[in-house]
């Protein structure tokens, strides 16, 4: 599915116009006249339609970074889009620094409980305890030691909860 746009003029004596390309914007702001045929020059960029439209928020898409968006963060597949956007919001890196450090975060698609379920099972930080005893571990209260303790972030993006960690 193609991304829709809408450019919205500053200037109140002129029209804004969809597009859904780059391409398609350089060639009607090129050519776009307001009321008066002045060139309108200056342009709110929206989303309208389509998939990221939170990383494009969490970028601040504008004129001035319109083509970036286009050439590097339009077609971004999904995990990485949630990783950008939690690196801007959450951790409140620059757009630059985010796209640096995005390898070093990790997600978990789940809760702060399922992912200390997880990570106990998978790193066997159990397995030293008798039996009878690993019943006595509050797995809720380590999840929810990890998540004050900031060793890990719980975020929601469109309706699906994510863990971060690794940054």
């Amino acid at each position: 599915m193609s991304n829709r746009y809408h450019a919205t003029p500053y200037d109140i004596s002129a029209t804004g116009f969809y597009f859904d390309t780059f391409e398609e914007y350089q060639t009607r702001a090129a050519e776009h006249r307001n009321e008066y045929g002045d060139p309108v020059e200056e342009y709110e960029i929206q989303f309208i339609d389509g998939d990221n439209y939170r990383l494009f928020d969490a970028i601040g898409v504008s004129q001035a970074n319109l083509k970036d968006w286009f050439e590097r963060f339009e077609e971004m597949d999904d995990a990485e889009a949630v990783k950008l956007i939690i690196l801007i919001e959450q951790f409140g890196y620059s757009v630059e620094d985010a796209v640096d450090r995005i390898d070093d975060l990790h997600l978990f698609e789940g809760s702060a409980i399922q992912y200390a379920e997880e990570l106990i099972d998978r790193t066997g930080m159990l397995d030293q305890l008798p039996e009878n005893l690993r019943y006595y571990f509050d797995t809720e209260a380590f999840a929810r030691d990890m998540l004050l303790g900031g060793d890990i972030t719980q975020v929601e993006i469109d309706g699906h909860s994510y863990i971060a960690d690794g940054v």
